[in-house]
């Protein structure tokens, strides 16, 4: 029987513990079927994991070292991007003097409580697209249920955040930067040669014209793929990100008068360097 060095037993109880810890936090459980690939790795070595270092050839045995730190690191990468910190870039200009357009941010996963992904067989580094290929990144079974592990904190106001915009659900390839009911009403509407005024209508009506210009433009999308691309749909997770301030909680009221918030009734002072106007 071979004999087990005991700095093994030390690193094997060390991950363990920390890998037992980490389901606690998620609530997971399903994950106890690793811990006996854990104990295999450290002690029983029954699973040549690195067989690779046998090989003869030495320029395969580089590329297997090669494809192996890689999947490592892509595993790494996976689970420190969705429990503890991820990179984003601003994708627009409405933080504009306290963020700009394409400056990348670091966001703590753990302020909030990171949230389990919807579809968890994706590649990191990737919100949805693979560059230069232009196709999923992502495989949409399974999906699981939503669910958010505890955080340090919660959100409060004026914290700026990173959400997945909730109007990104469904997409034409082809106009990826409009969100596809903007882009149907719009194409709708400009299939009726008499516009109808919205302000003279109640609001049961307007929802009424909404939805005549919605549906005429979704089936004008739809009939012409060439011009507008294959519409899909994206789950939460997958859709685009959107960076933006907290102004008012769940319960607040909220009003703008004269370019100046009010928030429960109490004027709120402009962040530093607020931009009304711009110049083209």
């Amino acid at each position: 029987m071979r004999k087990i060095a005991r700095y093994q037993w030390i690193k094997f109880s060390i991950v363990s513990c920390l890998y037992l810890l980490f389901l606690y936090w998620i609530k997971s459980w399903w994950g106890l079927l690793v811990v006996p690939f854990i104990f295999d790795i450290y002690i029983t070595k029954k699973i040549p994991w690195t067989f690779w270092k046998d090989i003869k050839d030495p320029t395969i045995r580089s590329f297997m070292s090669w494809v192996d730190a890689i999947v490592f690191s892509l595993i790494g990468l996976y689970f420190v991007n969705i429990y503890v910190f991820q990179n984003y870039q601003i994708p627009s200009s409405s933080l504009e003097k306290s963020l700009l357009v394409g400056d990348f941010l670091f966001v703590s996963k753990m302020s909030y409580g990171a949230r389990v992904p919807n579809t968890p067989l994706s590649m990191p580094m990737t919100q949805h697209t693979f560059p230069v290929l232009n196709t999923k990144s992502y495989l949409e079974y399974p999906q699981w249920p939503y669910k958010r592990v505890a955080g340090f904190g919660k959100v409060k106001r004026n914290d700026i955040v990173v959400f997945n915009f909730p109007a990104g659900d469904t997409v034409a390839l082809n106009y990826q930067q409009t969100d596809f009911y903007s882009l149907a009403y719009g194409e709708g509407k400009s299939l009726y040669p008499h516009r109808i005024s919205m302000d003279s209508l109640t609001r049961e009506q307007q929802q009424i014209v909404f939805n005549l210009y919605y549906t005429a433009g979704r089936k004008q999308i739809l009939a012409d793929p060439r011009q507008y691309g294959k519409v899909i749909y994206r789950p939460v997770d997958k859709r685009e990100n959107y960076v933006k301030r907290c102004i008012g909680l769940p319960g607040d009221t909220l009003q703008i008068i004269h370019r100046a918030i009010y928030l429960n009734g109490i004027k709120q002072e402009n962040p530093e360097g607020i931009q009304f106007f711009y110049h083209v």
